[in-house]
């Protein structure tokens, strides 16, 4: 049985069929995991595995037949997606509450000193490193960009298309400094290429 018949045979229910396309596309979700375990620091390699595998099960079962579309065209993105979620779903900034002109009264604007403060358990210090290296400093330009594209620092995460409108510039603008941001990561932190 060939890759896309197996798959094709996943999607109809065939329970061994499932077991074979699960462990035919293992090494892509190894693959995404690696690329996105830096954002996930309160998450081990076995949860973001887990959700990639998740994502696998996902894509065979909301697979249209109908359509012509190949399949590593459909589990990509659904593997891809489902390690993206659990490794963005930490970077919060928890609201902190700051009095108004020294009145005891509280309210629910974030303080913004605390622009680059995050929730306790999530270890800031490896992030803001790789944002230091890549952009020269927190406030610049780029590590903006970076920020909001990939929703760290209590960012959500936001598309390169809105990112683009945000900052006024062009998609690949924003693509450009995403690129420079990785290249410059990957040649002074040797350690983290796989991730970049």
């Amino acid at each position: 049985m060939t890759e896309i018949e197996a798959f094709y045979a996943a999607v109809k229910g065939d329970a061994k069929a499932i077991t074979a396309v699960v462990e035919q596309y293992t090494p892509l979700v190894h693959k995404i995991v690696n690329k996105y375990s830096w954002m996930a620091l309160p998450h081990t390699h076995e949860d973001l595995m887990q959700e990639g595998l998740r994502g696998i099960v996902k894509a065979i079962e909301t697979f249209d037949i109908t359509r012509k579309v190949q399949p590593m065209t459909w589990i990509y993105p659904q593997i891809r997606g489902a390690v993206q979620v659990l490794a963005r779903k930490e970077n919060r900034v928890p609201k902190y509450y700051v009095p108004i002109d020294g009145d005891d009264k509280e309210c629910c604007i974030p303080d913004p000193c605390s622009a680059y403060e995050i929730s306790n358990n999530y270890d800031s210090h490896l992030t803001r490193e790789i944002i230091l290296t890549g952009c020269g400093s927190l406030d610049s330009k780029r590590a903006q960009i970076v920020c909001d594209r990939f929703g760290l620092f209590g960012r959500d995460p936001m598309l390169q298309g809105e990112v683009a409108k945000k900052y006024g510039m062009t998609k690949q603008a924003i693509n450009s400094h995403i690129s420079k941001f990785s290249r410059i990561v990957r040649e002074k932190m040797p350690e983290l290429a796989e991730a970049f």
